[in-house]
């Protein structure tokens, strides 16, 4: 299994929020996320961010999907609109041999300008 966290950065502090673990079974093709309930309580608290932000609304519950999740899905390109050559480039860019969503936000770290959402590795 792949993971990747998604966090929500407090924009007066810059310090990182862990909100939930994205994993990826390749072999089942499988998608799965799960909410960090202490992390995310500390946050609500801290009135960092509120439940209304959430991704997803059962802190306990283990979600599945053959497909990525919508709060990912959002931070990735529409490649079926680039042109080969478009493509080529952001794979090149991107030093990828072949278009890959988990790849590809594991290497951005889904950055939007529309909200505080970063996608990450641990380290």
């Amino acid at each position: 299994m792949e993971y990747l966290y998604l966090k929500w950065i407090d924009y007066k502090t810059n310090k990182k929020y862990l909100i939930g673990a994205l994993c990826r079974d390749k072999e089942k093709g499988k998608y799965y996320f799960k909410m960090s309930r202490p992390h995310v309580e500390k946050a609500i608290k801290d009135k960092v961010i509120s439940k209304a932000m959430l991704p997803f609304y059962d802190l306990d519950k283990i979600y599945e999907s053959n497909e990525i999740f919508a709060i990912f899905k959002v931070r990735l390109p529409k490649i079926e609109r680039f042109s080969k050559e478009e493509l080529k480039e952001l794979l090149e860019d991107l030093n990828m041999d072949e278009y890959d969503e988990f790849e590809y936000l594991r290497k951005t770290k889904g950055i939007l300008v529309t909200d505080k959402y970063i996608v990450e590795e641990e380290k």
